[in-house]
């Protein structure tokens, strides 16, 4: 058998297509599916079988963008019926956390003129322990209320007193031993530092449903 030029097996190919294209041209499109399915068949190859869509008229294009601003529309009025009451800096802070409001209305008061603590309970095994998770989370409070994460000295005891953290003897004490996360005078009121925000946070995200 006499040997092909390099490029033989190409021009064979070539002239297969050609043939194929005039035995079909003449058929309608479904005949000419059933053809190249029976030769695939005989061959023993799958061919894909999916026509493509018809192209889309400008109406239709027209209609489908109309159908999305709708959406995206619906969408943005709803966010900001859910965020309404809190503060653009914690908007932003919620963002950066990957939070929504829906996620933070088990542990606060939202949608009221005055965003409160409503969990249920707070962690912590002792009072030392559940006073700090009273003095982080009611520093976000405050802070999706007014942009600012304080605590005046009567708001926190109060809260203490509710979750069972409250220990007048070591009260002092255990405020001192959280100057990292909580700077303020029990006259000026308690912020949270930095990474006390970062704590309150992680604290958060730790409370929510999975």
């Amino acid at each position: 058998m006499a040997k092909l030029k390099p490029d033989a097996g190409r021009s064979t190919e070539i002239q297969a297509i050609g043939t194929v294209h005039s035995a079909l041209i003449s058929l309608d499109s479904s005949a000419q599916l059933r053809v190249l399915r029976y030769v695939a068949d005989m061959l023993g190859i799958t061919i894909g079988t999916h026509a493509e869509p018809p192209p889309r008229s400008h109406a239709e294009d027209h209609a489908d963008d109309q159908a999305a601003a709708v959406t995206v529309s619906q969408q943005t009025a709803t966010e900001t019926d859910e965020l309404e009451g809190i503060s653009p800096v914690a908007v932003k802070w919620m963002r950066r956390a990957g939070l929504r409001p829906n996620d933070l209305q088990s542990l606060f008061s939202l949608g009221v003129d005055e965003i409160d603590l409503v969990a249920k309970k707070v962690p912590g095994s002792g009072n030392k322990d559940r006073m700090r998770s009273v003095l982080l989370l009611k520093g976000i409070a405050a802070y999706l209320g007014t942009g600012v994460a304080r605590v005046t000295f009567e708001q926190l005891k109060e809260a203490c007193l509710h979750y069972n953290a409250y220990d007048r003897s070591n009260f002092s004490a255990y405020l001192k031993s959280l100057a990292a996360e909580v700077s303020g005078t029990k006259e000026a009121g308690f912020t949270l530092t930095a990474r006390g925000l970062t704590s309150a946070t992680e604290m958060v995200k730790g409370l929510l449903p999975t």
